[in-house]
């Protein structure tokens, strides 16, 4: 008797030892519920900047347009106790920017993700074959703080290599925004996985924009956990990054991803924030994104 694969059931290789737990569902294949994924926590930070429009666009794909002024943000955060990691957590980088996206049938104004490092290969393997995510490899050690806790800094590397160096700073205290940080919108990635074929020859098994943006004519509340619903502060400030140029030694698999963000060229700083917050642990799991129809 051959292995039984079960529809509405997510699967990952090695996809023979039955449904894969992550996020998303428990090891028996059903969906987690609110009420099983306790409380996580997180420290989240971002930087933006201006750079130089002519490059920022040279990383989009086919569809998306820059979006008001080319302007890059940087997050770097760390979540604490998450339910499917069995109370561990990690470190995370996101590099993001404002565009819109016209796909076949609708328009989607909101953030492309171009890169996303992640601490765990946990977290990458779940993210990439599921959502769509650019997730890749990083050490991401937790946050440093100094300056009675008004500047705060991190980074990112892998292999001993420090790719990315980050910092916010004179940070104060606000009240009454209560908004993840970012660019708004809608949340837009691009899942590529090639076709295994000699010579690239295939082409792409799927290579399609992700977002949990609701589809057309939907006017269902994507993402029902608010996180600012819950404990959460602010603060706003100044900030820093500086992405380090990597050698293929260095850096043998992802120096080209490093060295194309270290290209986009550092024209003015832009504004800086962080926040500190709890929630539902289910609040993380992006169980609503979706494919969207190219044009």
């Amino acid at each position: 008797m051959s292995v039984e694969f079960r529809p509405n059931v997510r699967y990952r290789m090695p996809a023979v030892f039955g449904p894969a737990p992550g996020p998303r569902q428990k090891p028996d294949g059903t969906p987690w519920q609110a009420s099983e994924t306790g409380t996580m926590s997180c420290r989240w930070c971002a930087v933006s900047y201006l750079t130089e429009r002519a490059k920022l666009e040279q990383l989009l794909p086919t569809g998306f347009t820059l979006r008001g002024d080319p302007v890059v943000t940087v997050h770097l955060s760390h979540f604490r106790n998450l339910y499917w990691l069995a109370g561990r957590g990690y470190g995370i980088v996101v590099t993001d920017f404002p565009v819109v996206y016209e796909g076949k049938r609708e328009t989607i104004v909101g953030t492309f993700c171009a890169a996303m490092w992640e601490g765990i290969p946990d977290a990458v393997m779940t993210g990439r074959e599921e959502l769509g995510f650019p997730k890749l490899f990083a050490d991401i050690p937790p946050f440093a703080s100094s300056d009675a806790g008004t500047k705060v800094s991190g980074h990112a590397e892998w292999f001993g290599h420090r790719f990315m160096d980050f910092e916010v700073h004179g940070l104060t205290e606000t009240t009454g925004d209560r908004a993840l940080p970012g660019g708004g919108g809608a949340a837009m990635y691009f899942k590529y996985l090639p076709n295994t074929s000699i010579g690239g020859a295939g082409g792409a098994d799927a290579a399609y924009v992700t977002t949990s943006h609701p589809p057309l004519g939907s006017s269902a509340d994507p993402s029902p956990v608010r996180f600012g619903d819950f404990s959460f502060k602010k603060w706003k400030g100044a900030g820093t990054v500086r992405w380090h140029r990597a050698t293929f030694e260095q850096l043998p698999t992802t120096f080209h991803v490093v060295n194309g963000l270290a290209e986009l060229n550092i024209v003015d700083y832009v504004g800086a924030e962080m926040i500190e917050f709890e929630g539902p642990g289910i609040g993380v799991s992006a169980g609503v994104m979706r494919a969207v129809e190219p044009a």
